[in-house]
């Protein structure tokens, strides 16, 4: 329908702009330019029209988002002067993340009441007052029991909604590595897990480790961080052999540390912990969902992309490995262009694990309706003569993958699109793969598939007729493909069935509708020579 340009990051040339003003009045489409008003004034072009934008009131944010997750209960919480009142000086992040919060509330205490308020907007200010109260030194209390239990609360953070076997554990870990004298009996001797965990208002929930107060797991990490910037470094090993010592327990560790960077800004810390994850064969998966994580955020996101593209044109394994994992799940349906220009650059690789993982994560990519036509498009491009030739055997190999992709019932997935223009797209497809490096016996195989499924009635004949029939562009192209299709009619063992019979003539007649050369003798004279000379093999 149109481009969308976010231009916030131009430095001062309107080149690009120019550019892609160019391009779309080429295809006769409409352009916005997104674009804050400092950097407008040092890019802003003539005769582009201007459209001052402000955002919505903070209150109205607040009660749209909360309705999405409240329905008609949201109506109270907007309504609420202390609400009213803390979000007037707000912006809209803000409003979103107040929203969050009063729905995590309402999720827990199940009903609206003047104290929930409260407690939301404790969370809202990170529990500031409580904390520092929780945290400030209590005269007589000894240094090794005050570090424990603070560790053990850190632990409940970094593992809220886990059992209490695992933050003890992880508590017990984060005291050796700060030299805290162990407790005697490792806990025996003392108050009884349910007095340790209620004297850290925290307490169980179906087995499970929960605070008792909204966003206080959040606060606390955010809280130490911020006020023991020395112990940063402790943190970030403890952050690490966590995901070592309980493996069960990783993708949460991952989604709390990944969220404690992005709230801190600290790139630095969150790309620390991934590589360190990503060298290990346990822990790759947790440093591909940190990086995930990251990428997707605004306040690292732009980090975490960057950093994605300068792996994905480096040669250690472990690295290109991580962008192709990252780059094929979340990442490529938020920022698609991202996602497949660090995957061109991975295509490099000489690797065969990884170039294997690249071809299944790009056909994996297919899966998804609305990046199909912009994957196919991009993995014909990278088939273009002029690309480097590991480029075009890992997209041919891709390519074929993509275009026999079914669905549970065995339908071919490709087929069922409507698009306007889907079916040119899938004809400059399987012209590319023909005159892609892939053997052309697996692409008779490829076209053979696709001719048994219209046979079958597991694809509209009618489109692998008007597809097929498009083709071929010469007369190689024509005569490759219609070898593969008489190969089909001829190797199938019910090639006698009316069915096949029907298919076969159809695809024929189609190539031979737009053929500029061939007629039905020609053809089948082709056919004879090709026949007769296999036989003499």
């Amino acid at each position: 329908m149109g481009y969308i340009v976010h231009a916030d990051d131009l430095a001062g040339s309107s080149k690009p702009l120019q550019a892609c003003i160019g391009s779309a009045r080429e295809r006769r489409l409409p352009i916005v330019i997104r674009v804050t008003a400092d950097v407008w004034r040092r890019v802003a072009l003539d005769g582009v029209p201007e459209l001052p934008i402000v955002s919505a009131p903070a209150i109205d944010i607040f009660g749209k988002h909360l309705t999405v997750s409240l329905g008609t209960e949201a109506g109270g919480w907007s309504a609420h002067p202390k609400i009213k009142e803390c979000l007037s000086p707000a912006g809209p992040r803000d409003a979103v993340r107040l929203a969050r919060l009063a729905a995590e509330a309402m999720s827990k205490a199940g009903h609206f009441s003047e104290h929930l308020v409260d407690e939301v907007l404790g969370a809202y200010t990170n529990w500031e007052a409580e904390l520092e109260h929780i945290f400030s030194t209590v005269p007589g209390e000894k240094e090794d029991e005050e570090g424990r239990t603070r560790a053990l609360r850190l632990a409940a953070a970094v593992l809220e909604g886990s059992t209490s076997s695992s933050v003890f554990t992880a508590a017990r870990m984060l005291s050796e590595i700060l030299e805290l004298r162990p407790e005697a009996g490792h806990g025996l001797v003392g108050p009884s897990t349910k007095k340790r965990l209620e004297s850290i208002s925290a307490g169980y929930d179906h087995g499970r480790v929960v605070f008792s107060r909204t966003a206080f797991g959040a606060s606390t990490l955010d809280f130490v961080w911020s006020h023991w910037p020395q112990l940063h470094k402790d943190l970030q090993d403890w952050f690490g052999k966590l995901a070592q010592q309980l493996p069960d327990d990783g993708a949460l560790i991952a989604e709390q540390v990944a969220d404690l960077a992005i709230r801190q800004r600290h790139f630095a810390m969150l790309n620390t912990l991934a590589t360190g994850y990503l060298d290990g064969t346990a822990t790759f998966g947790l440093g591909v969902a940190l990086l995930t994580r990251a990428a997707l955020s605004d306040e690292l996101g732009r980090a975490a992309r960057r950093t994605l593209y300068q792996w994905s044109r480096q040669s250690p394994p472990r690295r290109p490995a991580a962008v192709v994992a990252t780059c094929t799940g979340p990442l490529a349906e938020a920022f698609p262009r991202v996602a497949l220009t660090r995957l061109k650059h991975v295509s490099l690789t000489d690797v065969i694990d990884i170039r294997k993982n690249l071809v299944d994560g790009l056909a994996g990519l297919a899966t998804n309706l609305r990046l199909r036509r912009e994957l196919i498009d991009e993995l014909v491009r990278w088939l273009d003569r002029s690309e480097p030739e590991p480029r075009r055997s890992v997209a041919a190999e891709a390519l074929l993958k993509v275009l026999l992709l079914q669905d549970p019932d065995g339908r071919l997935l490709l087929l069922e699109h409507v698009d306007l223009g889907w079916e040119p797209a899938l004809a400059v497809a399987w012209r590319s793969l023909l005159r892609s490096p892939l053997p052309e016996a697996e692409i008779r195989s490829g076209v053979s598939h696709w001719l048994e499924a219209a046979a079958q009635a597991k694809a509209p004949l009618s489109t692998v007729v008007t597809v097929l029939g498009a083709v071929p562009s010469s007369a190689v192209e024509e005569s490759l493909l219609v070898i593969a299709v008489f190969k089909w009619a001829r190797e199938t063992s019910d090639e006698a069935e009316p069915p096949r019979q029907h298919v076969f003539h159809q695809v024929i007649d189609a190539v031979l509708a737009r053929s500029g050369t061939s007629t039905r003798e020609s053809i089948d004279l082709a056919l004879q020579m090709e026949q007769e000379a296999q036989v003499g093999d």
